[in-house]
């Protein structure tokens, strides 16, 4: 049922919808291109891996974690850091350091496991999962007690990642898997 007063819009009638695209200044969409660069990356990566181009693949989710490393640090020296940023940033987490190393090591030695192999990779990327979204909540309480600043909790996911790669790397050894 329409009334005959529109609502009422503190902020103006477009303030619900965001900022438009010309209002956000270049400063603040560098560091997330780079993000999207390392998404590219680790997404890449699993393409190589079910191509069986697996140096490239590890290749490329270690690219992944150099952007994903370099993304913060320029936001924050470019004064461009946002929540937006934030979340991207935790999405591409998910993807270059829970799904790719799964699929990777998936597709070079786990798939011998018929079902234990898969269930290995998705254990692997359902834990990473959550430890991102763990340090998501920690990350925005309000009150911290003093330790946290001190103390990195959990494995960082670039280096779960590296963890998860060890028996590809080894292969790359001629180690037998």
């Amino acid at each position: 049922m329409d009334t005959p007063f529109p609502p009422h819009e503190p902020n103006g009638p477009d303030a619900a919808r965001g900022p438009r695209l010309r209002e956000i200044p270049l400063r603040m969409v560098i560091p997330n291109l780079i993000t999207v660069l390392a998404i590219c990356a680790g997404l890449t990566g699993i393409r190589l891996a079910f191509e069986n181009k697996y140096q490239l693949a590890v290749g490329m989710v270690l690219l992944a974690a150099f952007l994903d490393g370099i993304d913060g640090r320029i936001a924050r020296l470019m004064k461009a850091t946002s929540k937006f940023g934030a979340q991207m940033d935790s999405l591409a987490d998910i993807i270059n350091f829970g799904v790719a190393p799964a699929l990777v090591s998936y597709v070079f030695i786990l798939d011998q496991g018929r079902p234990l192999g898969w269930a290995a990779a998705l254990i692997y990327t359902i834990a990473a999962g959550l430890r991102l979204a763990r340090f998501n909540v920690m990350a925005e309480r309000d009150v911290k007690a003093k330790w946290q600043s001190e103390y990195f909790v959990g494995v960082p996911a670039p280096a779960g990642a590296c963890l998860v790669l060890l028996p590809v790397y080894f292969g790359f050894l001629g180690m037998a898997p």
